[in-house]
C-alpha cells in the first residue's frame, strides 16, 4: 500500500489543472479540445454509463491528507510578510472577483490572479472550485485570500506550477467547520448531483496518474446540470448530461465532495 500511495502522488506531481505551468500551456489546449468535443457536441458522444470511466479506488484509501492541519488566512497572514504568499495576496486582492466563476480559468479577471509564480490561467482549478462550492454553501469566500491558504497548504509544487493537490480540500472544509462527504468514484459524483446537491469532482484528464488533472464545482440548477470552469476557455457555466459526460470515457475520477447528509445551506 505504501508504495502504490508513493505512485499515487507522484502521478499528481507530475500533472496539473488543466495544472500546468505557463511554460506548459500547450498541454492545457489539449485539454480544452477533449473538453469542449465531449461537452458541447454531446450529440457525438455517448458517456453516459459509470462503466466508462475509471477511478483510482483501487488504490486510494483515506489518508493523511483527510486529517490534514489547514492553517487559515487569519491565522497565519502578516502585513509584515514579505513572503511570496503575502505578496501573491497583495496583488490577487486588486483583482475583483464579484460572484460564482462560472467562466474558463483562462478568461479575465481571473486569469491573472497568481498562486506560487504561475498565474492561475494554467493552476487555479482547485481553488476557483473551492471558492465557488463555499459560495453556493452560503459563505463569503474571498479570492485572494482562498488563494493564499492553498500556496500555504495545498501546493503540488514548492512553486505552484503544478497547481494544489485536490485530496487536500477536505482540510480547508474542516478548518471552516464546513460539513462534507468526500468520495473517489464517479458514481458518487451522480448520485450526489441527481439528490440536487452541490460536488466538487476531481480527475485525471486521461486513464493514468500521470495524465493532467481539472478539478471543478458543479449543481444541478433547474433540472440542468451545471459545470463551472468546466474547462480553461469556458466562456460561462456549462450544462452537461452527467458527471460521466464531463469526464468522458477517457478520464480517470481522483477525488470528490459533497454536502453531508446533515448539513443544510
Amino acid at each position: 500500500m505504501k508504495i502504490l500511495a508513493v505512485v499515487l502522488l507522484l502521478g499528481i506531481m507530475l500533472s496539473s489543472c488543466g495544472n500546468k505551468a505557463d511554460s506548459e500551456r500547450l498541454n492545457d489546449s489539449a485539454f480544452t479540445t477533449t473538453a469542449e468535443n465531449s461537452v458541447v457536441d454531446s450529440d457525438s458522444v455517448e458517456v453516459d454509463e459509470s462503466s466508462q470511466v475509471g477511478d483510482e479506488s483501487g488504490i486510494q484509501s483515506d489518508s493523511s491528507e483527510d486529517d490534514m492541519k489547514w492553517r487559515l488566512f487569519e491565522d497565519t497572514y502578516k502585513e509584515t510578510d514579505s513572503g511570496r504568499a503575502a505578496e501573491n495576496y497583495a496583488h490577487n486582492k486588486g483583482i475583483k472577483i464579484e460572484g460564482f466563476v462560472g467562466y474558463g480559468q483562462e478568461n479575465p479577471p481571473v486569469c491573472d490572479l497568481m498562486l506560487g509564480k504561475s498565474r492561475f490561467a494554467g493552476v487555479g482549478c482547485e481553488v476557483i472550485a473551492a471558492y465557488n462550492y463555499l459560495k453556493y454553501e452560503g459563505f463569503e469566500p474571498d479570492m485572494a485570500k482562498l488563494a493564499y491558504d492553498f500556496e500555504k497548504n495545498a501546493l503540488i509544487a514548492a512553486d505552484g506550477s503544478l497547481g494544489s493537490n485536490p485530496r487536500k480540500i477536505s482540510g480547508l472544509f474542516k478548518a471552516m467547520g464546513v460539513g462534507y462527504k468526500r468520495f473517489y468514484k464517479a458514481e458518487e459524483a451522480q448520485a450526489a448531483v441527481e439528490e440536487g446537491k452541490p460536488v466538487i469532482v476531481s480527475y485525471h484528464i486521461g486513464l493514468n496518474i500521470f495524465s493532467g488533472i481539472h478539478t471543478v464545482f458543479a449543481v444541478k440548477e433547474e433540472g440542468r446540470l451545471y459545470v463551472y470552469n468546466c474547462y480553461n476557455s469556458a466562456a460561462d457555466k456549462t450544462e452537461v448530461e452527467s458527471i460521466y459526460q464531463l469526464m468522458n470515457k477517457n478520464s480517470l475520477f481522483i477525488v470528490g465532495y459533497t454536502e453531508d447528509d446533515g448539513q443544510m445551506r
